[in-house]
């Protein structure tokens, strides 16, 4: 049970926006201390929550493409069930948001309230589902800023760029993953419009412009570790995009995401490291 509320939740996600929100607080402060720990606890919540929500509404498109990965097509957990873990999920993670200071509960009622419109109906229009995903990559960023502190730091600022750019990227390759199984369900994506090839060179672009903008820092004196990681990242991000511009088979496409999720804890390691 426990192995597939982690699916429900694609928990390896939740977890990067906890360690997103740390390594932000840590390059505003320079310091890593018990006390951050609690405000990256409610965004983790929410994001678990949003998953949820996300198989719940998601369960037509699922089903038609008989992923057996998913846990309610897999009927190890029942959509009832997901919904109300999806509900209680996020109204905690609301909850232990609210003492963090204003603007980052403000931050986090308001992710909360769009992961619920995606799904609703963001999803089945061209982009703008896209673009809240990338957006809700980048967020993490600035409410580990605004979690304390009131002043936007500047490469908190910089990183929530590259993580929207290369996040956007992302979500192509997967949106059009998923595009049989979305047309069944009554979506009309992106990638319908542009078709396969299209979609992926508009990625590719979009995450070779997060290549470049990670280079910024390097215009200053940084870690050596930084450059480490960045590169990394750089590599892993690059690699995908040579996979599915091969090929848009699912096969390419499947382990296009699995190594852009790799690039993204890459990435939020690369971007704690300017805090040293």
């Amino acid at each position: 049970m426990l192995k597939a509320f982690w699916k429900l939740t694609r928990a390896e996600h939740g977890l990067i926006v906890f360690l997103a929100i740390l390594v932000s607080q840590f390059v505003v402060t320079h310091r890593l201390e018990a006390a951050m720990v609690w405000p990256a606890l409610g965004p983790m919540l929410i994001t678990w929550g949003a998953f949820a929500w996300n198989d719940y509404f998601g369960y037509k498109s699922d089903k038609a493409l008989k992923r057996m990965d998913r846990p309610l097509v897999a009927g190890t957990i029942a959509p009832r069930t997901a919904l109300w873990a999806a509900g209680f999920l996020m109204l905690l993670g609301l909850a232990l948001t609210y003492p963090v200071s204003i603007v980052a509960f403000e931050i986090a009622a308001i992710y909360t309230l769009m992961s619920m419109a995606y799904d609703l109906f963001l999803k089945t229009r061209p982009l703008l589902g896209n673009l809240f995903i990338a957006s809700s990559m980048s967020i993490s960023f600035l409410y580990g800023n605004f979690s304390v502190s009131s002043d936007l730091n500047s490469n908190v600022l910089l990183f929530a760029g590259v993580a929207f750019l290369a996040g956007l990227g992302r979500e192509l390759i997967i949106t059009l993953r998923d595009v049989e199984g979305d047309k069944k369900a009554g979506a009309k994506t992106l990638p319908m419009l542009l078709g396969p090839r299209n979609t992926v060179v508009a990625a590719s672009v979009l995450v070779y412009g997060a290549a470049a903008l990670s280079l910024v820092p390097l215009l200053h004196p940084v870690s050596p570790i930084y450059i480490g990681l960045a590169i990394l990242t750089d590599a892993l991000f690059l690699v995908s995009t040579y996979y599915v511009l091969l090929s848009q088979k699912f096969e390419n496409l499947n382990t296009a995401r699995k190594l852009t999720l790799a690039g993204m804890l890459m990435g939020v390691l690369a971007f704690g490291s300017l805090g040293l």
